[in-house]
């Protein structure tokens, strides 16, 4: 595993050796941010320049490839105009999530609010129902399936729990603790789901009846 911190310091000092002033902004997400990374996490970087062209991401490219552990970088990329005119129902969870190493996120992206989380479980269920139901009925590999949408559930969850107490919540543990019922029981098979495709078919059946049932109470909106 990478020291996120020290990993992204080394990452900054070499993109601002590239791209210089026109770098923005670089930052860090997902499980490294939420403190649940393991050894094979990926490393997801947050980084905005002033534009991008296509040269760029091969000297975007070839940054990533030169530092430790590279090949399991992934993340967000963008240039300032596009980022600026993105939906905020798909920036939520990246402003929020994000930890900046250098540059603020404020100065690039409009203010984001409880609008923005509410169209945000939206668009999150209508996605996951329908990755569900295709998975279903047509996947080879259901489990494998299922443990890659119930990913999905987490932030679904924190944008309507913000919405309900104006509150993010950046970890699945703490989220868990603030939840009951139906809730709690999709957010522990969520947090659970490397297992998934361990389960009796009954179970596999079951994870998938409950994650269409979570998406369709959310479709016209979070339960608040």
């Amino acid at each position: 595993m990478i020291n996120p911190e020290h990993w992204f310091f080394v990452f900054t000092e070499k993109l601002k050796a590239v791209f210089a002033h026109r770098l923005l902004f670089v930052g860090y997400q997902g499980s490294y941010r939420r403190g649940e990374a393991d050894e094979n996490s990926d490393i997801d970087a947050v980084v905005i320049l002033d534009e991008i062209g296509f040269e760029d991401l091969e000297k975007y490219k070839s940054v990533v490839s030169g530092m430790p552990e590279g090949e399991k970088a992934c993340g967000f990329i963008s240039g300032a105009a596009e980022i600026e005119a993105w939906a905020g129902n798909e920036l939520f969870q990246l402003y929020y999530d994000t930890k900046a190493v250098y540059g603020d996120l404020d100065d690039l992206i409009p203010p984001l609010g409880a609008k923005d989380a509410v169209a945000a479980v939206k668009s999150g269920a209508q996605a996951l129902y329908h990755g569900a139901v295709h998975s279903f009925l047509y996947a080879r590999d259901l489990p494998f399936a299922l443990r890659e949408l119930y990913k999905g559930v987490f932030f679904i969850l924190q944008a309507e729990y913000y919405v309900r107490s104006g509150e993010y919540i950046l970890n699945k543990s703490e989220l868990l603790s603030k939840l009951e019922g139906a809730e709690k029981e999709v957010l522990q098979i969520c947090s659970a789901r490397k297992e998934i495709p361990s389960y009796p078919p009954e179970k596999v059946k079951y994870c998938c009846k409950k994650l269409m049932e979570f998406c369709r109470g959310r479709i016209k909106g979070p339960r608040i």
